[in-house]
């Protein structure tokens, strides 16, 4: 079982945006999987109710501790709340094969995101390397030199990966708006999207 967490101490970072659409990706492969809603605004379960009963089932709780066991090739996916730290987000943390960091181009979001990380360096599953990081840039308009700015600054983090970027776009509102992910909308207003989403899903599956 594959156990993924997207998380950034700081809100607005677009992480529930990301595990619905990875959630989509893996129940379009016929993949078992789970969100689990942790965040208090509750915008994965709310997209979850909104999804099409004609596309492929994907589970949802917003309780921690209540997930039966599932077979080895399930993926679950937490949608964890902002502002967590110490012991409590370690405690989280210890469930995790990854963790996906997502991070917005702006010097507050870089700022932030420079602290949580150094915190993440600090604990047990992390030192033991049990658990993977990955970066992702989020929200991000291409050769404005603040994502230049923030490109930079992922590829310099010592020794964990930056996957890749994501655009921003309004496909993005469209999957909100409709319970459905990037890889179950048009393929040729999605193709950029697509091609966004190709490192992160191959540094998933290689982990």
């Amino acid at each position: 079982m594959k156990t993924i967490m997207f998380y950034n101490s700081k809100g607005g970072s677009g992480k529930s945006t990301l595990a619905v659409n990875l959630a989509a990706y893996f129940a379009q492969e016929k993949v078992h999987t789970t969100i689990v809603d942790l965040d208090p605004q509750a915008s994965s379960m709310d997209w979850l109710n909104l999804r099409p009963i004609s596309k492929p089932k994907i589970h949802g709780t917003t309780k921690f501790n209540k997930l039966q066991k599932r077979n080895k090739d399930s993926v679950v996916i937490y949608d964890l709340p902002a502002s967590l730290y110490g012991n409590r987000l370690e405690n989280y943390i210890k469930k995790a094969n990854m963790i996906i960091v997502p991070v917005m181009p702006s010097p507050i979001d870089m700022r932030a995101a420079k602290d949580f990380i150094q915190s993440l360096r600090t604990m047990g599953p992390i030192i033991r390397k049990r658990v993977k990081i990955g970066l992702v840039a989020n929200r991000c308009r291409a050769n404005t030199n603040i994502f230049l700015e923030l490109d930079e600054y992922l590829v310099k983090e010592r020794g964990i990966k930056y996957i890749t970027a994501f655009r921003d776009n309004s496909n993005y509102i469209k999957s909100a708006r409709s319970g459905l992910g990037i890889f179950e909308m048009g393929e040729s207003m999605t193709a950029q999207d697509r091609e966004e989403w190709k490192p992160l899903i191959r540094w998933i599956k290689s982990n």
